[in-house]
């Protein structure tokens, strides 16, 4: 398998910067609001527009639902117009989907029989850059986990957190409006309180994965607590 090559990774870098500028003007903001989101400067949402820096899955996520944009935007030529706030427990989410990331980029090497050191001959850096991805202690950037996506044979939706995107606008029905009454009154409010959709959300991946990569999530948060 060849390494991830210095040109490929530039030429991506740039398109997914184009697409960044295209879609923060659509949504009329400033890079000024978006580093402010994100808890960064303005000249690194500079870099990343211009192909520069490498921006990583969790903050091209939280970017997407800023600018009200399918994931999968970054991927194709679809463009939504819907628009949001922006409002998001941004530090949060973040640190659960480094996490959930890692996790399943683990998960996947492990089922596909490749070893650190493979990644590493990949992405022509040290093994131990590959640990560090997958205990979440680095941020991995974007092309480097396309790369490793298509070569552990899985599809970049496998790291996708689907509940980071625009919604559809469907309406409950009353079976769901029933359920949802005869719940405490605490947990009510909380499931309808907007600033804890992304915590529903991600309990609800959470609840989809396997106990074995829900262990090791588990193991990774003891780590960073003691």
């Amino acid at each position: 398998m060849q390494g991830l090559r210095q040109e490929e990774a530039t030429l991506r870098r740039k398109i997914v910067g184009v697409l960044l500028q295209h879609a923060r003007r659509r949504a009329n903001r400033t890079p000024e609001e978006v580093a402010n989101v994100l808890g960064v400067t303005p000249e690194l949402i500079s870099d990343f527009e211009w192909g520069r820096r490498d921006i990583s899955l969790v903050e091209l996520e939280i970017l997407a639902h800023l600018y009200r944009v399918p994931l999968a935007y970054f991927w194709s030529e679809e463009i939504s117009d819907e628009r949001s706030d922006g409002k998001l427990p941004v530090a949060a989410i973040m640190g659960l989907r480094r996490r959930i990331i890692a996790v399943l980029l683990q998960q996947a090497r492990i089922e596909a029989g490749r070893s650190y050191e493979e990644l590493a001959r990949l992405l022509d850096c040290p093994p131990t850059r590959i640990a560090a991805y997958e205990s979440a202690e680095s941020d991995i950037p974007l092309v480097e986990l396309e790369a490793m996506a298509q070569f552990l044979g899985v599809p970049m939706s496998y790291f996708f957190d689907q509940g980071i995107q625009p919604s559809g606008g469907q309406l409950p029905d009353m079976e769901e409006l029933k359920q949802l009454a005869e719940l405490p009154a605490d947990v009510r409010r909380f499931i309808v309180t907007p600033g804890n959709i992304l915590y529903l959300h991600a309990a609800m991946q959470l609840s989809a994965l396997p106990a074995s990569t829900l262990r090791r999530i588990g193991e990774s948060l003891l780590d960073i607590t003691y």
